[in-house]
């Protein structure tokens, strides 16, 4: 059935033309990563019920390997006394898109999305993990391979009447720890896991075959490639950069 699958795939690409952002004219293979699910959440060091939620997503990313877990630090609990070390406009704003587009009224955190799912999840260990695995894996229509310091992402797929958006984002990945010093978790540890340093819009893609050859970050963080139905949408495929 692979094998066919990967027949299938080279056929569709060697047929399709569209492309944007002066791809490549190339056939795109499936993902190393075939079966992922992506686990966004937005966090805070200044909110009283992250530190659980951190922890939790880590314990379900390093139980199911499927799993690509993304945290973002949010910068609205700052008005509480402790500024968050990771925190960056961007990400709110990726938080506020999720809301526009789902159930939420409001930002909040511990705030989980899977797959870009516009549904509303209070957290609590086993709404999350039964979320998680209720959630069918994204097509492998997307590869991405890390070459010195650049990143080539190929991807296929049916034509679009509306162009999807392509992000980089890089991450440090595992566990991260701090203490910080005002605040309601003033002198708790707060343990963070998979934090992303930087979220990057790198194109859009409007179905067929694209390559984009994207910058590298610095080695001591990894890559994820997210592809997304527009702004708060449904991610229509993912990929870690191997």
């Amino acid at each position: 059935m692979m094998i066919a699958f990967k027949i299938l795939l080279a056929a569709f690409a060697a047929s399709s033309a569209q492309a944007t952002a002066e791809p490549e004219t190339a056939s795109a293979t499936p993902s190393p990563n075939e079966g992922v699910r992506v686990v966004e959440l937005f966090t805070s060091q200044g909110c009283p019920m992250c530190p659980g939620a951190n922890a939790h997503l880590q314990v379900m990313a390093t139980q199911d390997d499927t799993l690509l877990a993304l945290a973002y630090g949010v910068e609205y609990w700052d008005v509480y006394g402790w500024e968050d070390t990771f925190a960056r406009p961007e990400f709110t704003a990726r938080q506020q898109a999720y809301v526009d587009a789902g159930q939420a009224r409001r930002v909040y955190t511990p705030h989980f999305v899977i797959n870009g799912s516009p549904e509303k999840l209070r957290f609590s260990e086993e709404t999350i993990s039964a979320a998680v695995d209720a959630m069918a894996p994204l097509p492998a229509l997307l590869s991405a391979e890390r070459v010195d310091d650049r990143i080539e992402v190929r991807l296929i797929g049916e034509p679009r009447e509306t162009p999807a958006q392509i992000w980089a984002v890089a991450y440090h990945p595992g566990r991260e720890t701090v203490t910080p010093s005002e605040g309601p978790n003033a002198g708790r540890e707060v343990s963070h896991f998979n934090m992303v340093r930087s979220l990057e819009l790198a194109g859009e893609w409007s179905g067929g075959a694209l390559v984009l050859d994207l910058d590298a970050p610095d080695s001591e963080l990894a890559s994820a490639i997210l592809v997304q139905d527009g702004p708060g949408g449904v991610i229509l495929a993912a990929a870690r950069v191997e």
